[in-house]
């Protein structure tokens, strides 16, 4: 398989409303000593009682999309430790791909 290039993907980043991609606490504490509280507040319920990035109606991150690219992340700088920890081709990676019919 050929290196798979995020910014032609973005799969992960559209995984529905049910707050897949957690914040871990870390996060919003780092995100408002930066002076972010916005970022602290774009948040739903995640699993396990954690938050998780807020998504919009069609089950995006609402971070993601830029004028440079519809895959690309707003936040990328500064992104949740969830997204940092995302590996590209990993097969949740690979599943998430299938699910959004890249794949």
């Amino acid at each position: 398989m050929s290196e798979l290039d995020c910014l032609t993907c973005g799969a992960c980043c559209r995984t529905g409303h049910d707050g897949r991609i957690l914040i871990p606490p870390e996060d919003l504490v780092r995100w408002r000593e930066m002076g972010r509280e916005d970022l602290a507040l774009a948040v739903q319920p995640g699993h396990f009682g954690l938050d998780a990035f807020a998504t919009h109606e069609d089950g995006r991150c609402v971070h993601l999309g830029t004028e440079l690219s519809p895959n690309a992340c707003q936040i990328y700088e500064i992104r949740g430790t969830t997204c940092r920890d995302f590996e590209r081709g990993s097969a949740q990676c690979l599943e998430f791909r299938r699910d959004f019919g890249i794949d």
